[in-house]
């Protein structure tokens, strides 16, 4: 089993094995994905989060303190740098005494938490009567709009409001100058979005533009990491390619050295063979030449009968 194992896992490396270099750049760039995909989602949750949108507030007007009737609100978080157009809506009761008092003034001044004026604003308003129609009855409450700011910027998120309702002289100037006062039944400021520039289009479309924004930072966020890390890592890529392909030359050029060292040992051997023969051949000559002139020396000495017959 474990045999089978290894010979797997080593044919396994041998078919990766040249896919190394161009799975190494994938492997590094598909790391930083979620990365990006989170940075993404977060660029555009923010500008979606940050869109200006319209705001109401209710105030509370106080009456009895010996003034004109007042109140104080903060509002909503607002965009520093969005204009909004102001109003300040009054529901007012359908009476013969708010419609004696003619015109009047309503104030507006904003400041920021540290007690410091942005802008202060002064509009005069009456309350017109509505008389019954045939078919309808006149209303019980009146609605009345007074614009007091028209395409302002605050240049602070955190605004306070002070707003107050009356004239001064509380109409003491009229019938038998008895102070007089505003009925009102309930108040708010309402703050509409200013459509301008770039800050209108995100504003028309929060939702839009918070995904053509997402869109936006993943194109270029994936742009930049492809031109800051793929050249490192082709770089990488190229050089284990260099050092695999070296290996593998390495490996080719051995078995030609093992043949020319085993040919060179033949070589070495059969040239040690042939002086060898050659001495050999030597020796036989010379033994065949001592041979004949031991021969030649016995023949000298045996007697000859020629010689001794003629002796007799």
């Amino acid at each position: 089993m474990l045999s089978t194992a290894k010979d797997a896992s080593s044919r396994l490396w041998l078919v990766l094995r040249p896919a190394i270099p161009y799975i190494l750049p994938l492997l590094v760039s598909l790391s930083f994905v979620p990365l990006i995909l989170f940075l993404s989602a977060s660029a555009g949750w923010f500008v979606w989060r940050n869109a200006a949108v319209g705001w109401q507030a209710p105030i509370y007007l106080q009456y009895g303190d010996g003034v004109s009737p007042y109140a104080e609100a903060l509002l909503p978080p607002l965009a520093a740098q969005q204009r909004y157009d102001i109003a300040l809506e009054l529901k007012v009761p359908n009476i013969d005494a708010n419609y004696a008092l003619g015109n009047f003034m309503a104030t507006l001044t904003l400041s920021t938490r540290s007690n410091k004026t942005i802008v202060s604003t002064r509009r005069p308003a009456i309350v017109i009567p509505r008389r019954a129609s045939f078919y309808s009855r006149a209303p019980a409450v009146l609605d009345i709009t007074i614009p007091l700011l028209t395409s302002y910027a605050t240049g602070a998120s955190r605004v306070i409001a002070h707003v107050e309702i009356g004239r001064r002289d509380h109409w003491k100037s009229l019938g038998n100058e008895q102070a007089r006062e505003l009925s009102v039944v309930a108040a708010s400021l309402r703050g509409v979005v200013v459509h301008h520039g770039i800050r209108g289009l995100v504003t028309r479309a929060p939702l839009l533009s918070g995904f053509i924004s997402a869109i936006a930072f993943l194109i270029v966020s994936s742009v930049m990491v492809g031109a800051c890390i793929l050249p490192l890592t082709f770089r990488r890529a190229a050089a284990v390619e260099q050092s695999i392909s070296a290996q593998e030359t390495i490996t080719d050029i051995k078995p030609p050295l093992a043949i020319s060292s085993s040919s060179s040992s033949d070589d070495s051997e059969s040239g040690d063979e042939k002086p060898v023969q050659s001495s050999r051949v030597v020796k036989t000559e010379e033994d065949s030449e001592t041979q004949s002139t031991s021969l030649r020396r016995r023949r000298s000495k045996l007697p000859d009968p020629d010689s001794s017959d003629s002796d007799t």
